[in-house]
């Protein structure tokens, strides 16, 4: 049997995630889809505003046979490091042969060619970026100049055209993933849809306030699922960052994976004088840093997530469902995707503190949500 891989957060599920779940199916005739999904907190550094089995129900009711989590320590960090650590766990899963990813660019070839240059001329690339960024930079146009000067023969127009995108960035660091792990896995990006009247992204989605705004843009079933769980509560999330800021030293925030350049002092300094997370970000500069850093920063405080722990090899991931009809694949996922309790005795112990800092999401996740913590709820099946 052949596999396909789907990265996501779906956060919310919405009609957009049932169109590139059936086209990866078209387009890879696979017999399997798996989706890697990320948990209760998601890339921004917030949390996810439904838990990751409802979200994980959504997926396998529209067209995934099986959802993994993909672990915090990759979910909540840049978008190098979320796509390089769902690689390395989908690698461990030899079955799996595309990984399809949604797009926004008419030019798949241009995609990868930028994720060669990525994969191959790392340590340069990296060091070209953060010379064009230090300039000041908007990232788009950072990215494209730090590409010709690895590559002069990039075209630097229809590059810069492609990467201003967050979909096609994220393509292009799973693609140089790929490459860069040796892969055996084919990249093959789906175009996003684009029809106003029937899609709408998640970012828009979020910012929805009633049943009715969202109605069109959400499968019918997936919003039922939904609106009847329950949702994060924000501002009790932003009350246990501001805690854990005030409560860490300068060496706990300056060990956290996007903190840099002695930004620990002013987060520190801020979170001691403001009254409210909010206060504090409209405080806090976002020259140097986005919102989103700045934001995984402080969720890396709060669940102890260190520098170290995002380069340790950790490929541990909990696996959230499996369709009924789909449970073969428990008979061939390997040792390092945990199913159920039972499954934590395979962790090497060098890894257990990234464990940990899941067990510390979920516990958290459900604080804010009042809910029970379901980190050991049985698997989820549909």
């Amino acid at each position: 049997m052949k596999y396909c891989a789907v990265i996501c957060e779906l956060n919310p599920f919405h009609n957009g995630h049932e169109y590139i779940f059936r086209k990866a199916r078209e387009v890879s005739g696979c017999d399997r889809l798996i989706a890697i999904m990320s948990g209760p907190f998601v890339q921004r550094g917030r949390p996810a505003v439904t838990s990751e089995r409802l979200r994980a129900e959504c997926a396998m009711r529209y067209g995934a046979d099986a959802v993994i989590e993909l672990p915090v320590v990759y979910a909540a960090a840049s978008g190098e490091i979320f796509a390089r650590g769902a690689v390395n766990i989908l690698n461990t899963m030899p079955d799996i042969v595309y990984l399809v990813m949604g797009t926004e660019s008419d030019d798949p070839e241009l995609l990868r060619r930028i994720a060669e240059i990525r994969a191959e001329n790392g340590e340069k690339f990296n060091d070209a970026l953060a010379a064009r960024l230090g300039e000041g930079l908007p990232y788009a146009r950072a990215l494209t100049r730090a590409l010709c000067d690895v590559m002069p023969d990039v075209p630097p127009e229809k590059t810069e055209k492609a990467l201003t995108c967050p979909n096609n960035i994220l393509a292009i660091a799973y693609a140089a993933a790929l490459i860069a792990s040796g892969s055996r896995a084919v990249f093959m990006p789906v175009k996003r849809a684009n029809d106003p009247d029937r899609f709408a992204s998640a970012t828009a989605l979020r910012g929805y306030v009633s049943d009715r705004d969202a109605e069109k843009y959400m499968p019918h079933l997936a919003r039922e699922i939904l609106h009847n769980g329950a949702a994060a509560d924000e501002k009790a999330f932003d009350l246990l960052v501001m805690h854990a800021l005030r409560s860490a030293s300068l060496a706990d925030i300056a060990s956290t994976p996007d903190c840099a350049e002695g930004f620990e002092h002013k987060l520190k300094d801020l979170a001691s004088v403001c009254g409210s997370f909010s206060e504090l970000m409209s405080a806090v500069p976002t020259s140097r840093f986005t919102r989103s850093r700045i934001m995984r920063i402080c969720l890396q405080t709060l669940l102890g997530i260190t520098r170290d722990m995002q380069h340790s090899g950790y490929v541990c991931s909990r696996l959230i469902g499996v369709r009924e009809d789909a449970k073969d694949l428990l008979s061939v996922l390997p040792e390092n995707i945990i199913i159920g309790k039972r499954g934590e005795a395979a962790i090497p112990r060098e890894h257990l503190r990234c464990f940990a800092a899941e067990r510390r999401a979920s516990d958290i996740y459900s604080l804010i949500c009042g809910t029970p913590c379901d980190f050991y709820s049985r698997l989820l099946t549909v």
